[in-house]
């Protein structure tokens, strides 16, 4: 089986947010009590984004909540990291707790925050896992050898690579090694960022990243794959050499930022099947199919 997009994409757009929105886009995804659940990114009239939830049994069809659930204001001491915006985040379950790292935005430039919740109604800001500069975060839904890992995409400089770390707690970080880097003359020349969370397979972990070229006076944004060792997540078994989703269709060409596929969310189902929800251009949700053999066998 190949990557297929549905042909209901796009799934969600703003005329299915029941409030004032500009864009609904960059879902972390999850299954939780039976249903799909996504946490999607709005940005509202201020230009400020927040999260809201939306649900589904089938994985296609969401209704989206009539409020958000999770916004910069509800983070206490830590609203100066955040009073610009909360983007992109990536959900794992590690034991009965959902945790969530996400990019805040503020005058500090961007960094990672981590939260938890149990219910998706109530949140806990645990703290910031990163300084500045850095986004694309996303932890790995089990420890390994007794540590906690994550990805993340810190800039020095001109470079933007994924970088791996581990802790002991979630909050403290170290140990850490560059994991991949941009491959110049090719379709992620200019950077390349962790898209979703790392699912284990039999092989190692499989995980989701993008990569960015520039073209003309834009970036083009498409999605790759890795797969890393099971025991040793620092080392990548293989990589993608061509991209799995790329812009093809006006609703990915054609939206607030243009030529963009962008995913933080998937959902790996127990019969080997996989759905991705990407976004389109950052002005919607929608949704591309595939297994995990497949983006296995891409990887080797």
């Amino acid at each position: 089986m190949e990557v297929l997009k549905h042909p209901k994409n796009p799934i969600l757009t703003k005329d299915d947010v029941p409030f004032k929105v500009n864009s609904i886009f960059n879902a972390g995804a999850i299954k939780f009590n039976d249903e799909y659940l996504l946490l999607c990114r709005v940005e509202m009239p201020t230009g400020k984004s927040a999260f809201v939830k939306a649900v589904s049994k089938d994985g296609v069809n969401f209704s989206v909540d009539n409020d958000l659930c999770f916004k910069p204001e509800d983070h206490g001491d830590f609203y100066p990291y955040v009073k610009w915006g909360i983007e992109d985040v990536r959900i794992v379950k590690i034991d009965d707790i959902y945790y969530l790292t996400y990019t805040g935005y503020s005058e500090y430039m961007p960094l990672v925050v981590l939260s938890e919740t149990k219910d998706f109604k109530n949140f806990t800001v645990k703290g910031l896992i990163t300084e500045p500069s850095n986004k694309d975060c996303a932890l790995f839904p089990a420890k390994i050898n007794g540590k906690y890992y994550k990805v993340d995409r810190p800039e020095a400089g001109s470079r933007k690579d994924i970088w791996i770390s581990e802790s002991p707690d979630l909050i403290h970080w170290g140990n850490y090694k560059a994991l991949a880097s941009c491959v110049p003359g090719s379709w992620e020349s200019d950077k390349i960022g962790g898209s979703t969370p790392p699912v284990k397979t039999s092989e190692g972990w499989l995980m989701l990243y993008h990569g960015v070229r520039g073209f003309g006076n834009s970036m083009l944004y498409k999605i790759g794959v890795m797969l890393l060792d099971a025991n040793e997540p620092w080392k990548v078994i293989g990589r993608t050499t061509e991209p799995i989703l790329q812009p093809e269709f006006d609703y990915e060409r054609i939206g607030d930022v243009g030529n963009v596929v962008f995913t933080n969310g998937w959902v790996a189902e127990a019969n080997g099947e996989i759905k991705i929800y990407y976004s389109g251009a950052d002005s919607n949700i929608s949704l591309a199919t595939t297994t995990t053999d497949y983006l296995i066998g891409l990887c080797k």
